[in-house]
């Protein structure tokens, strides 16, 4: 785990739906949609097509962002659960 229980605590007090956009499909998927993107022009490219075509191309960007929605949302998801056992509810001090 990369996050103290000090920093999950101010993270997961933003709630869910922020955590799942900022930390999951930005920070997880924007970076896996970008990879996915580079080596699908490589390997899944048409020979008729240049490098600026395939980024310009309708069906790249619809690729590219249902992986990063979609691989983002659900690896921020794993890593909300995972934090949520690591760090349990504390039982309040003061009472």
């Amino acid at each position: 785990m990369s996050l103290s229980r000090e920093a999950w605590e101010a993270k997961k007090k933003n709630g869910l739906v922020r955590y799942l956009i900022i930390d999951g499909i930005l920070f997880t998927g924007g970076p896996f949609a970008v990879i996915l993107q580079v080596v699908g022009y490589f390997l899944f490219a048409w020979s008729d097509k240049t490098f600026g075509q395939y980024f310009m191309d309708t069906n790249t960007w619809v690729t590219f962002f249902l992986h990063g929605t979609l691989f983002g949302g659900i690896m921020g998801f794993i890593k909300w659960r995972r934090y949520q056992s690591a760090f349990p509810e504390r039982p309040d001090a003061s009472t």
